[in-house]
């Protein structure tokens, strides 16, 4: 029989992921205008590269934040 582990979030957790999901936000806006400066002034470097897979990690922990927020 599958073990399904469910967690309820107090008060102070959920305000602690909102922060958190605030401040992935504001980075993934960020770094999203940083990478476009970017690629408008020198097109494609490797900054560009590291710029991008960092938008992408940022915008995956956004969603799991996310996720968590609208779980019970």
């Amino acid at each position: 029989m599958p073990w399904k582990y469910t967690f309820l979030m107090d008060p102070v957790m959920r305000r602690q992921l909102r922060f958190s999901l605030f401040l992935q936000g504001f980075a993934a806006i960020m770094i999203a205008l940083a990478l476009g400066v970017r690629l408008a002034n020198q097109m494609f470097d490797i900054w560009s590269i590291v710029f991008t897979v960092v938008l992408v990690l940022v915008v995956a922990a956004f969603l799991f934040t996310q996720s968590k927020l609208r779980s019970p």
